[in-house]
């Protein structure tokens, strides 16, 4: 289901000091259509919490999961499951990213030749730091 251009995915565990990063840099985003999917890797500390703050004033959709600790390639599977992007990609939870950056994504994606029509498994993009 294709509900918007993007899923950014953030796989979580014991990270609230940081993933501040991801929400801060989403918030600001020129693109607006996407979704925050967060998959908590059974974290034991106030993340639960935090995203339930972040849900209250986003301007955009998240979706917050939480799950007994299975490992990073567990919860990416799960969301894979869950996702309603067209576009899947995966922020760390320390990560952060340019106010236009999933917007260039996109236009540079709608710059690709009939890329509609064809099947791609992957984009890469240049990453900094």
């Amino acid at each position: 289901m294709n509900n918007y251009k993007f899923t950014v995915f953030t796989p979580t565990f014991n990270r609230a000091n940081l993933i501040n990063r991801v929400f801060d840099s989403l918030s600001r985003q020129t693109l607006d259509s996407f979704e925050w999917l967060i998959i908590d890797d059974g974290s034991t500390d106030n993340t639960e919490e935090l995203i339930k703050n972040y849900s209250s004033k986003a301007n955009f959709p998240i979706r917050y999961v939480k799950q007994l600790n299975q490992g990073k390639v567990a919860a990416i599977n799960n969301a894979l499951e869950l996702a309603e992007g067209f576009f899947f990609l995966v922020f760390d939870s320390d990560d952060w990213c340019t106010d236009d950056a999933l917007e260039k994504f996109y236009l540079e994606w709608k710059a690709i030749p009939d890329a509609e029509k064809h099947s791609y498994a992957a984009l890469s993009c240049l990453k900094a730091y």
